[in-house]
């Protein structure tokens, strides 16, 4: 993945009931970087190396369905699944957020400068 394709307001349609749907991409990876760095003890730049080397996230921009797909987890969800792999649940982490994870969020998307929201649909 090419970070000069990174960027938010991605616009995306649904050609057969033409839903869209805004697609903060830029805002949505650096999120979940910063997830998988604060909460799993990796550096950033084993973070940064799992999040690009993730199929969910090379496949994250190919259509509407993808976005969609995308949106229906937070970010917390897709950092563990990124880091620890599918069913991590399973295996001792738990899917619940962390304690004061909603504020931590919220203040680091201030702190840098991102979109309040990954995903904004207009119907």
């Amino acid at each position: 993945m090419d970070d000069v394709n990174i960027s938010d307001n991605l616009t995306f349609c649904d050609n057969e009931t033409g839903d869209e749907v805004i697609f903060n991409y830029r805002t949505w990876c650096e999120v979940i970087i910063a997830v998988i760095f604060k909460y799993t003890g990796r550096s950033k730049e084993e973070s940064n190396y799992l999040f690009h080397s993730s199929k969910l996230v090379k496949n994250a921009t190919n259509s509407y369905m993808s976005v969609v797909l995308c949106s229906h987890e937070i970010e917390y969800h897709w950092a563990m699944l990124i880091a620890y792999g599918d069913l991590y649940w399973n295996n001792g982490v738990s899917q619940d957020e962390p304690d004061g994870y909603w504020e931590w969020e919220s203040e680091y998307r201030k702190a840098n400068f991102l979109a309040e929201e990954s995903f904004i649909f207009i119907s």
